[in-house]
């Protein structure tokens, strides 16, 4: 199992030339924290991509509460469903912060796409690395307990996001206990209680609104993973 991977931001990707001509057939919005960008249902027309600040991504459970499953930072797309020609959106996406976002009508990005394949090439590869990630997310809820989960999901934020700085690997963004408990689908009370012991064993700082990973060796060997061809019970 891999513990991080850092995907390649799209838009650092691409030329001036390919990102002039996204921004020419495109819509170029600011965003209020917690702004609402589209919602659950609503049609999946416009593919986005962040050009400053980061995008939340919810779904909802059957009690109707909002669930946090993924975000989208400077550079990066939302909103992929559209180049699938879903019909509706599959989730809703929101500011996590103030954020400037450009959308693309989604029939204006498949003529784009057919005269550029560079650009096709940089969304494709995107996708692969979005799909390998859920990959691993699904092992990761599969056969991990809940502290190695969490420290899977730090280190997976600090390799996506982070960079070395004086005390470690410094995340830039800040995440509530709410959101890393809905990434690895436990309870933000269990999510304090992990995290304060991490704190504890100064494997991870949290001040300023960022988080940096002090002891990124400690952190990894804090995950459990599981010994398979033990007989069951034993």
């Amino acid at each position: 199992m891999r513990f991080g991977q850092r995907p390649t931001a799209v838009l650092k990707s691409l030329s001036p030339s390919q990102v002039d001509a996204l921004r020419a057939i495109g819509s170029v919005r600011n965003y209020r924290k917690n702004e609402s960008v589209y919602e659950l249902g609503q049609p999946a027309d416009a593919l986005y991509l962040v050009l400053r600040g980061r995008a939340r991504l919810r779904d909802r459970d059957w009690e109707g509460r909002d669930i946090t499953v993924g975000f989208a930072a400077e550079g990066e797309p939302f909103g992929l469903e559209s180049l699938a020609e879903t019909p509706k959106r599959v989730l809703s996406a929101t500011a996590a912060e103030s954020s400037e976002f450009i959308s693309v009508d989604a029939d204006s990005l498949r003529a784009l796409l057919a005269r550029d394949p560079a650009l096709t090439a940089a969304l494709l590869r995107y996708l692969a690395e979005v799909m390998s990630h859920m990959d691993e997310r699904i092992k990761m809820l599969a056969f991990l307990d809940v502290p190695s989960r969490l420290a899977v999901t730090i280190l997976w934020l600090a390799d996506r996001y982070g960079s070395v700085g004086e005390r470690g690997i410094e995340v830039p963004y800040w995440f509530t206990h709410q959101e890393m408990a809905d990434l690895i689908g436990s309870t933000r009370e269990t999510v304090t209680t992990v995290l304060a012991e991490f704190k504890r064993q100064e494997l991870v700082d949290s001040r300023n609104h960022h988080f940096v990973v002090l002891d990124r060796r400690a952190l990894t060997d804090r995950i459990k993973l599981p010994e398979f061809g033990e007989a069951f019970g034993e």
